[in-house]
């Protein structure tokens, strides 16, 4: 009997006989997401020079702890998506389908099948976990980073950690949401709310920092954080609600609220008794679906015009700066946008901004301490007035690169060079403009208006048919 004599090994399949996802879908997965995550950190790290070197230097640095640490945030939110498109076979969404009342009724024990379920799950969780695990680190490798082993199990326990978390929530969602739909929104919530609780509870402070990761037990130091002792709380509490629930789900018979779809007609509906209101209402209302569809078909229309209208917007923005010569620059509202190459100007302007310069003509004034743009014999400058003379303005940039001489910059310029005021800079557009630089860049900002047009159709058909199985 496969429910007596094999169930774990069946939920480890995570198949019946219809279902094509085994073992070397799971591997496939794990490789998968070490894959990306190497990938990602591979192009982070051409943009070590921008605002990201700021605000996230632990997931630029070349160091295992950047790739590790990307490959556990990552996880949590592919697996999430991974949960999502297998609900039906990795959820106790099969309960829902009766697809266990028989046994019950046979006399197979659901608790012995839930803790088959639930153990079948957390094995291969950890599995597909450990698998992306190495595989992340041998991909590293290939870097030639400085390998550091002390601060390897406290990672691989941080992920293992919410992973676990993620799957219990997702199993608990399932035997309480009757709707497909509304379970793949809650457990995709529920990833976001893990990576949320890092923060909350001051757990990122310590799983961000290299230096902490080296000592395993800084990860039980409750005093900084109470992530682990919440997380743990929630995993426990979970699994007795599992255990509870499904064992009351799983000796009852769940009879679908569409299952007279087939049989009714446009003018027809079952009704039944409401004995609180002594009214008739309708059991399954078939009026409405049309409109339901009509409105998700324009919406998914709506999305896939502007995200392609964006996309072109923002080629066109690039392509136009990119081509910018001296003198003939892309004027927009009156500004000239620069993305800034050098730290010349820092901490005013610093390397790979977005540097916006107010065009000027002969007539405007410029002030002792204005940042201005001005070109010398075809050559584009962008230096500070230090001094002024009727016309003839003294200009020297802010910071000099540690072997040049101090000066060596320093010029006389008339005023008729001089064609643009520094009004602005941001880092986040610099960041932006050099990404799309990059090979994954020029993937998406080309390659993928060209896909979206070309096959707008079968996208919107996938994502409407999706919709439709949803609602059943």
């Amino acid at each position: 009997m496969i429910y007596r004599n094999s169930y774990f090994s069946k939920e480890l399949r995570q198949a019946y006989l219809e279902n094509n996802v085994g073992m070397r879908r799971k591997l496939s997965f794990a490789l998968f997401m070490g894959v990306l995550s190497f990938a990602i950190h591979f192009i982070l790290r051409t943009l070590t020079e921008s605002i990201l070197s700021d605000l996230v230097p632990y997931l630029i640095q070349e160091s295992y702890f950047s790739t590790i640490y990307l490959y556990n945030g990552i996880s949590i939110l592919l697996y999430a998506f991974y949960f999502m498109i297998q609900y039906d076979f990795l959820s106790f969404a099969e309960l829902r389908k009766n697809q266990w009342y028989v046994l019950v009724k046979m006399g197979y024990k659901p608790k012995r099948m839930i803790l088959s379920k639930l153990g079948a799950s957390i094995y291969s969780i950890a599995a597909i976990y450990a698998i992306g695990f190495f595989a992340i680190i041998l991909m590293t490798a290939v870097l030639k980073y400085r390998f550091v082993y002390s601060y390897l199990p406290a990672l691989f326990l941080a992920g293992l950690i919410d992973m676990f978390l993620l799957t219990m929530a997702a199993m608990t969602i399932s035997l309480y949401t009757k709707n497909k739909r509304t379970a793949r929104y809650l457990i995709f919530i529920s990833g976001i709310a893990i990576v949320v609780l890092h923060f909350l509870l001051g757990y990122h402070e310590i799983v961000s920092n290299r230096v902490l990761m080296q000592n395993l037990l800084n990860l039980f130091d409750f005093h900084t954080s109470l992530y682990l002792p919440v997380a743990g709380g929630l995993i426990l509490l979970c699994l007795i609600v599992c255990v509870w629930k499904a064992k009351s789900v799983a000796q009852y018979y769940s009879v679908p609220d569409d299952i007279y779809r087939q049989f009714l007609s446009e003018d027809q509906k079952v009704v039944v008794m409401d004995s609180l209101a002594g009214k008739l209402r309708p059991l399954y209302e078939k009026k409405g679906s049309g409109t339901r569809a009509k409105a998700l078909d324009a919406v998914i229309t709506a999305c896939l015009v502007l995200m392609i209208c964006a996309v072109m917007v923002c080629n066109v923005f690039i392509i136009v700066l990119s081509a910018a010569r001296p003198g003939e620059e892309l004027t927009f509202m009156g500004y000239i946008p620069y993305v800034f190459k050098s730290s010349t100007m820092e901490p005013a302007i610093r390397k790979n901004d977005l540097a916006l310069f107010k065009r000027i003509d002969i007539s405007e004034p410029v002030a002792i301490g204005d940042i201005v743009l001005f070109q010398d014999k075809s050559v584009v400058y962008v230096e500070r007035v230090l001094s002024k003379e009727e016309d003839r303005y003294v200009v020297d940039i802010d910071r000099y690169p540690l072997l040049a001489r101090e000066g060596e910059m320093l010029k006389t310029i008339d005023r008729s060079e001089i064609y643009g005021i520094y009004s602005d800079s941001n880092r986040w557009l610099g960041a932006f403009i050099l990404f799309t630089n990059t090979i994954l860049g020029r993937i998406v900002f080309l390659v993928g208006p060209i896909l979206l047009l070309f096959f707008y159709k079968p996208v919107k058909t996938l994502f409407l048919k999706n919709a439709k199985l949803d609602m059943v």
